[in-house]
């Protein structure tokens, strides 16, 4: 069985995992072919995967795996209810802080300070318990922000995602589907239907962002030379002026960047592209 569905990607120095409609899937660069990990998920819709050297964490419909040994073993981890994982997100400081969130689709955020071992329900303050997506701050460390789109709003944590608050973004402006920080730290909100939104800190006045031409935005990302949008007409990034789609794939729906900032975008036919401009 090959993967047909990229629904999420994480990227490391020189690799890359595929989270797919047929489990786990990596690339390297010195080998350059996709292969398939762990056979055990094979079967299983893989919804959600993230990295932080040999640790992999893996989500699903009800589950949400771990590997400490760069996906060799997993184990499953506990979790206070069998939640519908739609995103995981990790800290910055992962390898001090030992992070990790899980996005659900009605449990809301879940939680772990073990490294992915156990999750807890951190909803305080959350009233939209659809997650779609999950954003960490770099500079997390200091400021302990966390950024959530759900289906009707966008909520911010300022205490490492231990309680929420609803930004004023307007009505029209969902369901948000994804986040990423964009020129001078702005906050971008992609939408399933109502285009890319932006708010420059401390995050008080969204504005729609009429230089992108794409009404559905499936996922966002932040690289070296400017932001990165994976949307259903192809995939865009932002000049400095304008939003340029170099791509015209169809159904883009995930995108990584790795630390030496090399950028892979995932779509729903399988392709993985780099991201070379």
């Amino acid at each position: 069985m090959t993967p047909r569905n990229i629904f999420a990607l994480a990227a490391g120095a020189q690799y890359c995992y595929a989270a797919t409609n047929a489990g786990l899937w990596k690339w390297t660069a010195d080998g350059g072919a996709w292969k398939q990990l762990a056979p055990q998920f094979a079967p299983v819709a893989l919804t959600a995967v993230v990295t932080a050297d040999d640790t992999v964490l893996i989500g699903a419909n009800g589950d949400i795996a771990v590997s400490r040994d760069g996906t060799r073993t997993f184990g499953l981890a506990a979790l206070p209810v069998k939640a519908q994982v739609l995103a995981l997100a990790i800290s910055p400081n992962f390898a001090a802080d030992h992070i990790a969130l899980a996005a659900t689709t009605q449990d809301g955020v879940l939680r772990s300070t073990d490294g992915g071992a156990t999750f807890h329900a951190w909803n305080f303050g959350l009233i939209d318990m659809h997650v779609n997506a999950l954003l960490v701050s770099p500079d997390f460390a200091h400021d302990a922000t966390i950024f959530a789109a759900t289906d009707h709003a966008v909520f911010q944590s300022t205490n490492s995602g231990r309680a929420w608050r609803e930004l004023p973004l307007p009505a029209e402006a969902v369901p948000c589907t994804a986040l990423a920080f964009g020129h001078k730290g702005a906050l971008l909100v992609g939408t399933e239907g109502a285009g890319l939104w932006s708010a420059p800190a401390p995050y008080t006045t969204f504005a729609r962002e009429a230089r992108m031409p794409a009404d559905e935005i499936n996922a966002l990302a932040t690289t070296p030379r400017g932001a990165c949008a994976a949307t259903s007409n192809g995939i865009y990034i932002f000049t400095g002026r304008t939003w340029k789609r170099i791509h015209t794939a169809e159904d883009a729906l995930a995108l990584a960047v790795s630390a030496d900032g090399t950028a892979f975008a995932g779509t729903a036919e399988g392709a993985v592209f780099l991201i070379s401009e």
